[in-house]
């Protein structure tokens, strides 16, 4: 949700539980549960006569195991028993329609895109969720790693602390130190005695310990998802900050422009970082696009900025590098929901493109550099304008249809987190069972009640002994009806990029990571250079990285929950092997 707003700092008391004598049925409190995956989150609408339009509603949204509280609504609307509300700082709608008792409203919660059904029921105020007062034993910081399946760990905080202008009451969060993530609500938590409980809803997390006789330690067990990991944390003075020593800090040996350029294909304008090196150009370029989902231009993940690191270490080379704002992302219009692959190929075009016009760069020796499903942009780029992408370099891109990707992915990830293999194995023929109706020319429309249907179907045919388990797991619940709806999930799926390879005319290098999870090299390199080859580019070269997982970290597992805990950003050798290579193939053009 939006930025956590604590509960005591509401500017205005809270509308009545039930509808007053003369105002519209809606107003009121509307308490509700989204299901999401795994988890489940509460949500509260409050609905209130409009102060300024008679007539109208006013109305605002707490997400109570977000710590989010008091989110003013854009818009919302009751008529014919239909309630709608519209937030445009949370990307959210709603439509729902109100029983005849007027007790409860059932409908559609849309945010990014996805779908998902909630009924809200109307609730007194005195039953309305409130934050959780921290037990005093527990003030302070307590930190500590949660001890992972194959010997990884992952560094983990809770903090109790005294609410600002409120001496008397305390709130707990959560932090995952190693995650990049912090001040995740804790839900509940309590002290009874020597046992110490505390849940954090929104993760599905919990964790039941002791404390010691000097109060400074706190040792159990964390419980989230089917996973019961030992966890023991000590009271300290601060938690520990993430180190990123491959962070490039100016001043920086080169000009650094922020810039913006319009993709006319999309009508819309992106925003990004141009970095110049120092002399005379024109210089070779390279345009860097992200992986799957929302990323900024430095591609941040876990404290780590990929892109960042690969610009500066590219322009120091001698190599204009342009990276940008996905569509929807920081200062880059558009929306990144409604947008598929084939559509983010365009905004990499159009950074192309853009470059042609600048005098610095030399027009004939611009290329594209993209990460993860950036590796399957990229040759849909270069097949469309062959004569503007002068070469590629796909870190981890895929060489198989997406579908067959998330099946792979699944099963390695899940088993590196100690995830019983005979269990890995019925949880993937779920999940391929659950995607097979996508992959043909006219899957239809697959609402909540469909993928219900699919997933009982499904389950049939799974051993009696793991339906149960099943049901509650992470891999069966991963494909929701929203994701199932979604443009870009279905184009992922059924997507597949050898046909593009084989069209690519200008030179690749194709880079996988040996210890890569996501983008199994095994699964994907060989499909790549064989695609390659049928193309006739003699020009490629596709090599396994020793060592290195899916972000091209030095590694010891691979599993994506050690990212956050590795310091370094991206393997020197990585970096010296695309900046040799792009020097070799760009230094004959000019």
């Amino acid at each position: 949700m939006t930025s956590l707003i604590l509960a005591t700092a509401l500017l205005t008391p809270a509308p009545p539980g039930t509808p007053q004598e003369g105002s519209s049925p809606a107003v009121g409190h509307w308490v509700g549960t989204l299901k999401i995956g795994p988890s489940e989150l509460t949500l509260v609408l409050h609905v209130t006569p409009s102060d300024d339009v008679e007539g109208e509603l006013s109305g605002s949204l707490d997400s109570p195991d977000q710590g989010s509280f008091g989110l003013k609504l854009d818009r919302i609307a009751f008529a014919d028993r239909t309630l709608q509300f519209e937030s445009q700082t949370i990307a959210t709608t709603f439509r729902g329609e109100m029983d005849e008792e007027g007790r409860a409203i059932t409908g559609t919660f849309t945010q990014g895109g996805r779908a998902t059904p909630i009924t809200l029921t109307l609730t007194p105020d005195d039953q309305l969720p409130r934050p959780v007062d921290a037990p005093e034993a527990l003030l302070g910081i307590w930190q500590g790693p949660i001890e992972l399946p194959l010997g990884q760990s992952l560094r983990v905080a809770l903090r109790v602390e005294t609410v600002e202008g409120s001496p008397d009451t305390r709130r707990a969060v959560f932090d995952s130190i190693d995650q990049d993530v912090k001040g995740i609500p804790v839900t509940a938590i309590s002290v009874e005695g020597k046992r110490v409980r505390f849940e954090v809803k929104s993760i599905g997390g919990t964790f039941e310990g002791t404390i010691d006789e000097d109060r400074t330690r706190l040792e159990g067990q964390w419980t989230q998802s089917i996973l019961n990991l030992p966890l023991t944390l000590e009271k300290v003075e601060a938690t520990s900050t993430l180190d990123r020593p491959q962070h490039p800090k100016p001043p920086f040996p080169y000009t650094v422009e922020e810039v913006t350029f319009a993709n006319p294909a999309a009508e819309i304008d992106l925003a990004g970082t141009l970095t110049l090196p120092e002399g005379d150009g024109p210089f070779p370029a390279a345009v860097l696009v992200s992986g799957s989902g929302p990323q900024d231009r430095d591609e941040t993940i876990l404290g780590h900025k990929p892109f960042l690191v690969i610009a500066d270490h590219l322009t120091r080379a001698g190599i204009a590098v342009l990276r940008f704002d996905d569509r929807g992302v920081g200062a880059s219009g558009g929306d990144h929901a409604s947008a598929t692959t084939e559509d983010f190929a365009t905004d990499a075009l159009a950074a192309v493109r853009f470059l042609h016009d600048r005098p610095e760069v030399a027009p004939e020796s611009i290329g594209i550099i993209g990460h993860s499903e950036g590796g399957v942009i990229g040759p849909l780029a270069a097949t469309k304008a062959p004569e503007d992408v002068a070469f590629l370099v796909l870190l981890a891109g895929t060489g198989v249809t997406g579908r067959e990707i998330i099946l792979r992915q699944s099963s390695l990830i899940a088993l590196a987190s100690g995830i019983p293999e005979e269990r890995v194995d019925q949880q993937v023929k779920l999940l391929e069972q659950l995607t097979a109706r996508l992959d043909t020319d006219d899957p239809g429309p697959l609402d909540a009640d469909a993928v219900d249907a699919l997933a009982k179907q499904a389950l049939e045919g799974i051993a009696p002994e793991h339906r149960d388990a099943l049901e509650e797991s992470d891999v069966a619940l991963a494909l929701s009806a929203s994701e199932l709806q979604t443009p870009w999930f279905r184009f992922f799926l059924r997507h597949d990029p050898r046909p593009a390879l084989r069209q690519v005319s200008a030179p690749v290098l194709a880079l996988f990571g040996e210890k890569d999870l996501q983008v199994d090299p095994e699964q994907n390199a060989p499909e790549v250079e064989a695609a390659l080859i049928a193309g006739g580019n003699r020009q490629s070269k596709v090599v396994v990285v020793p060592g290195v997982n899916h972000l091209f970290q030095r590694a010891e597992s691979g599993a994506p929950l050690e990212y956050g805990s590795i310091e370094e950003t991206i393997a020197p050798d990585v970096l010296d092997r695309m900046t040799t290579w792009i020097r070799s193939v760009t230094s004959e053009k000019h």
